[in-house]
């Protein structure tokens, strides 16, 4: 009986819809690098790698907006205090767009030392500027669909983001722009989001926002730039607790074996990405619970029983089949990567559990999780600095410590009565 509730409860429908939404947004993700490595030159695609890879870190300094929005958002929308939502958004996205502006200009004054750096040229460096302005612009647009739980059109809006990136993308590599039309598939994604999203919100502007006040620009937003700086810490931790070891495998090892430490790291990627999708299901519920002083916990052990049943199938899998696991989704199946195969999706299935408990922790404004985790960062980088004499011995620390982390972070979990202000 409980089970048959359990699966009819929104949590796990909205659940699956994201998580639908999530892997068809991979899928358009990958066939993107799969055309571009195929149709661009050896050159071509290093300096296209290059220069994603710097998108990519640009991104890290900004994008704990979206879940610091998301979070004070789901708060409004639980209290039914539509004007202070309405009066932050305004202001937010104005402040946001000056930030942007000055972000392309940056890149538009600096393209040629950019461009000298990069060795590539100079309109290259201002499309990636245009790339990151809008992408700081489109953060804002999820937030409120997150918040509202409108997971459809949330799911929607990435979904056709990533597909038009692979189809405008691909059609000028095709046709010859080569680098230059590999990243203006980059540029449309955001464009795309911010366009499209900004329409949807318009057009379910009744449903959305229902509801009659009078408004005034007065609003505070120190709480948000408090609560933006944890959240910056926690996802800073959780990059490098997700990210050092191929860092540092590079720094210490042939690129041989970081070749082969890295085609196994991508299935173990695939363990860390998908259950993803819970962790935006339950932040705002989480918040929402919290909020109106309900039992916020619940949610938090269904999304961990739900993500430990879809990882544990697969672990089994790659332990049993490690080689054809590796031939089916890289097509560079080899005896050391095989080794590792096992281990790293034990490892990446306990870093997605971490990032569960970690949003619901930020949702319910617990953060005494932040020492623990930034602790365990710094922890397992030293351990892999100083113990690497081997690709499995560097395994073995990133397992112990998404063992460690998982559950030092776990108990900071207490029950949502005990962590309200």
């Amino acid at each position: 009986m409980k089970i048959k509730q359990f699966l009819k409860t929104d949590f796990l429908k909205h659940s699956a819809i994201v998580f639908a939404g999530t892997s068809l947004v991979g899928v358009f993700n990958l066939l993107y690098h799969l055309v571009s490595v195929r149709i661009l030159t050896p050159e071509d695609y290093g300096t296209f790698n290059a220069l994603i890879a710097l998108v990519t870190f640009s991104s890290m300094t900004f994008s704990p907006l979206r879940t610091t929005l998301a979070r004070f958002f789901t708060e409004y929308i639980a209290k039914k205090d539509y004007q202070t939502l309405i009066n932050v958004s305004r202001r937010i996205f104005l402040r946001t767009i000056f930030v942007s502006i000055g972000v392309f200009l940056f890149f538009v004054f600096f393209s040629g030392p950019l461009a000298e750096f990069f060795k590539t040229q100079n309109y290259c460096i201002i499309i990636i500027g245009g790339i990151i302005s809008l992408s700081l612009l489109s953060l804002l647009v999820a937030p409120i669909f997150q918040s509202f739980q409108k997971f459809k059109s949330f799911s929607f809006l990435g979904i056709f983001s990533s597909s038009g990136k692979l189809v405008l993308g691909g059609f000028l590599m095709v046709f010859g722009f080569g680098l230059s039309g590999a990243l203006v598939g980059f540029l449309v994604a955001p464009l795309l989001v911010l366009f499209f999203g900004l329409i949807a919100l318009f057009l379910k502007r009744k449903e959305v926002f229902n509801f009659k006040e009078k408004y005034h620009s007065s609003v505070n937003l120190t709480p948000i730039y408090r609560y933006f700086l944890p959240v910056s810490l926690a996802v800073l931790s959780f990059s490098v607790l997700t990210n050092i070891d191929i860092v540092l495998v590079k720094r210490f090892f042939s690129p041989l074996d970081a070749g082969q430490y890295s085609v196994a790291q991508i299935v173990g990627k695939i363990f860390l990405y998908f259950p993803s999708a819970l962790a935006i299901v339950i932040f705002p519920k989480s918040t929402q619970a919290y909020v109106t002083k309900s039992h916020s916990n619940k949610i938090l052990y269904k999304a961990l029983i739900l993500a430990a049943s879809m990882s544990g199938v697969g672990v089994i899998i790659c332990f049993l089949f490690p080689g054809s696991v590796l031939q089916l989704l890289t097509g560079k199946a080899n005896p050391i990567s095989n080794n590792l195969v096992g281990l790293f999706a034990f490892s990446m299935s306990f870093y997605a559990l971490l990032w569960i408990v970690v949003n619901f922790l930020l949702a319910t404004h617990n953060l005494r999780f932040l020492k623990r985790i930034i602790f365990c960062a710094i922890a397992q980088t030293v351990a892999i600095w100083f113990f690497h004499s081997t690709l499995k011995q560097v395994l073995v620390i990133v397992f112990m410590f998404s063992v460690i982390s998982f559950f030092g972070v776990l108990f900071c979990v207490n029950d949502t009565k005990d962590n309200l202000r």
